[in-house]
């Protein structure tokens, strides 16, 4: 029988803001949401790494 140990790990290869105007929806309470304008979203671009350790 084989084992086989891994790890995950990500990895961020970049971060912007992208600038645009859009609505999101934030609770307030248990059952009030209130609308919200943004004016930029985060963007991050990663790698999900997989690392095996052969024993």
């Amino acid at each position: 029988m084989r084992s086989v140990a891994t790890t995950k790990q990500r990895v961020k290869i970049l971060y912007f803001k992208h600038f645009f105007k859009h609505f999101v929806f934030i609770e307030k309470s248990d059952f009030d949401i209130k609308k919200v304008q943004k004016k930029y979203i985060d963007v991050n671009v990663c790698l999900d790494v997989d690392c095996v350790d052969k024993k």
